[in-house]
């Protein structure tokens, strides 16, 4: 065997002992990273014993939980307040509305005597006269003519005229406090009714006799007709200081 031979075996060997070890790394990666990749199985450890889940997992749900109903309150809100800010305007002139309806009601009843069957009944028609439009009655030892409710809102502007009344508010200062042979009717002045009685009556009083009254001369709805009854009285009847509303 000559020196060429002897070469060609040496590296034919070491050429398979290099393919060998590369087949034998490989392997061993592959067996590596195979084994890596094995799910490991969980350890037999009581229930109790298990530790708890991670503070991430017990925070998450629940503060997803609160953001959720954080939007849900937040959606809500913003359609309830602006809904009843926009009826509460409508919804206040339905009530007023309501509570006038009732006053008128009670008023008309309180006019009217009282019986078993209108318990409401204060009695003005025995003075004011079965229609409201006033009667001759004896008051002490005279006879005196009492006024025309019927078109009291009139002022002095109506026929007959109401010379002490410019406005609503001289009408429940009458039937409070009296005038004239009127006794006094509210409670603070020794009278008989109270706040809400005499507040039945005035709105009675107005809307019948408003329906009859012009609103250009209705002193009780129109601010206008108020001043106006007022200045034409001084003018005729006194000057500054003068109170058209004393007896």
């Amino acid at each position: 065997m000559g020196p060429t031979t002897e070469i060609l075996a040496v590296n034919t060997a070491g050429v398979v002992l290099l393919a060998l070890g590369a087949v034998f790394v490989i392997a061993a990666g592959a067996a590596l990273y195979f084994r890596s990749r094995q799910k490991e199985q969980p350890l037999d450890i009581p229930r109790g014993m298990r530790p708890g889940p991670a503070d991430a997992a017990l925070e998450t749900p629940l503060l997803q939980k609160l953001q959720g109903w954080g939007v849900v309150l937040v959606v809500f809100f913003a359609i309830f307040i602006p809904y009843n800010w926009l009826r509460e305007p409508s919804e206040n002139l339905r009530q007023e509305d309501e509570l006038l309806t009732l006053a008128f009601d009670r008023g008309e009843l309180a006019v009217q005597p009282f019986t078993e069957e209108n318990q409401l009944g204060v009695g003005c028609m025995r003075c004011h006269g079965p229609e409201l439009r006033g009667q001759s009655i004896q008051a002490g030892d005279t006879i005196v003519q009492s006024a025309n409710l019927t078109n009291i809102c009139a002022g002095p502007f109506g026929d007959p005229a109401h010379n002490a009344i410019f406005s609503q508010d001289d009408i429940y200062q009458v039937i409070e406090e009296g005038r004239g042979a009127m006794p006094s009717w509210s409670i603070r002045f020794q009278g008989a009714l109270n706040d809400q009685q005499i507040n039945d009556l005035v709105v009675y009083l107005v809307e019948m006799s408003s329906e009859d009254v012009p609103f250009e001369d209705n002193v009780c709805l129109n601010p206008d007709a108020s001043e106006r009854a007022l200045e034409e009285n001084l003018a005729v009847n006194g000057g500054p200081g003068v109170n058209p509303r004393d007896p």
